[in-house]
This record gives C-alpha cells, structure tokens and sequence, in this order.
C-alpha cells in the first residue's frame, strides 16, 4: 500500500484553499492516477492547526476549509482519505474525519512525550478514543513512533513506545520516520518495531524513493510517499510523474 501525503502548511494558505486547493488537488490527482494504478490506495490530507496562537475561532475557519477540501475532492476509483491536523490535534483530525467521511487519521504523538521546536507535545490516547468512540463512522488511526522534527526523552527505546501504541493507545497503524521529511528512515528502528507490530499495520512514513524501496521490502506494509514524488524533492512543488512510474515500477 503506498499512500500519497499533501500537506497545506499554515493558515494563509488554508484561506486561499476555497479557491484553489480543491482544483490543484484534483488535477495532481487526474495527472498520476493513471500511473499509480492499484499501487496507490490512500491519500493524506495535512493542515497545520494554529489553536493554540489564535484559539478556538481560528480553528473553525480552519476546519471549515480543510472540510470543503476534502467534501469537494473528485476520487474516480476505491480509495482510502485521512486526515492530519498539525502539530497534533487528534480530535480535530477525527471531527473532520467523520464530517468528510475519511476513512483514518494520522496523529503525530498519540502517547507518551514529545521534544519539538514547536516545544513539549504529549500524547492524549485516552481523550483520542473516548472521542473515537463517540463517533458515528469507525474511523483507523495512524500513529507515528518518535515521529520526525521531534526527540523522545532521554532513555526512550522506540520498541517500547511502538508496542504501546498498539496494545495501550489505541493505535491501528504504526508510522516509523527519521528526523524531518524525506529523511530515509533507520533501518535498525524499522527492524525493532518489525517485530513488535501485527502484520498489515507498520508504515514507513518518510524517505521512500525509487533507490530504497526494495530494502524495505518484507519488513514494511504500508509507504507513505510525498517528497520523493515531487519536482527537486522539494514538498512544494508539483507531482513528477516520471518520479512516480520509477517507484511504482519498484513494487509491482
């Protein structure tokens, strides 16, 4: 399963999705459909949340944009759409999930504590699946294990926070990254929570491109692809469609 992330970066850009979003997204998604065939089964959404800077009114013109992207994307064929609301609002992320009818979400620190520039993050699991459990839709959540631009506390072993997101948090998908995106993973980490998380539920969430994928074969069972399939490498440029064939051609 390789699931393809777009990300819309702060709130100025989230104001201008109404007009543009809606259409960018789904020309990108007509332009490399064709090329990823059944390879490509699910699609990100991400947004940075600014509650915390401007409170819970910015949150709902936010929320109110994100929705009508996601409420307004044309999809031709079976496949699967989360949601990710940064830095790491779970609960906004599963609202906006069953409004859109989504069929997963992506939380960043789901348990246990975080160090990011953005400064301590700590997981709310318990709040996240009350909340879940309220919910009309059954909705997947992706968990990251010390998910990129952050550092666990000192003596954290990454086999220990990812067995917890399975048997204590709540998690239905475990996501292993490095330290910022595009960084290719640790393949050690990988390995260490291999053999900690249920088959069909450890994704790679960053570093995938067309010269690694074949050393994750057998060890991972979901990719999650953005960097890799852009222009440059660079997440703000458009889809290279030659970078797409180059990698689908890997796994098929």
């Amino acid at each position: 399963m390789v699931s393809s992330n777009i990300e819309f970066k702060n709130m100025a850009e989230l104001q201008r999705l109404e007009l543009r979003t809606q259409q960018q997204v789904q020309e990108e998604y007509r332009a490399t459909q064709q090329k990823l065939s059944s390879a490509v089964t699910s699609v990100i959404g991400s947004q940075l949340n600014q509650v915390k800077q401007g409170g819970d009114e910015v949150f709902g013109l936010q929320g109110k944009e994100f929705t009508t992207v996601v409420e307004n994307l044309t999809i031709d064929r079976d496949i699967k759409v989360g949601i990710n609301v940064l830095r790491n609002d779970g609960i906004a992320a599963l609202s906006i999930a069953e409004a859109t009818k989504s069929h997963f979400v992506r939380i960043n620190v789901l348990n246990n504590t975080m160090f990011t520039d953005q400064g301590i993050i700590e997981g709310n699991s318990h709040e996240v699946n009350q909340f879940k459990s309220s919910l009309s839709n059954y909705i997947e959540i992706y968990a990251d294990v010390f998910v990129k631009h952050a550092v666990p506390p000192q003596g954290s072993k990454i086999e220990n926070h990812a067995a917890e997101l399975i048997e204590r948090a709540g998690a239905d998908v475990v996501i292993v990254t490095r330290d910022g995106t595009g960084h290719e993973i640790n393949i050690e980490d990988l390995q260490k929570v291999r053999a900690i998380v249920p088959e069909g539920k450890l994704a790679i969430g960053s570093g995938v491109n067309s010269t690694n994928i074949s050393a994750y074969e057998n060890l991972a069972d979901i990719l999650i692809v953005g960097t890799s399939f852009k222009y440059d490498n660079d997440v703000s440029k458009k889809v290279d469609i030659n970078r797409v064939e180059d990698l689908i051609r890997k796994i098929k």
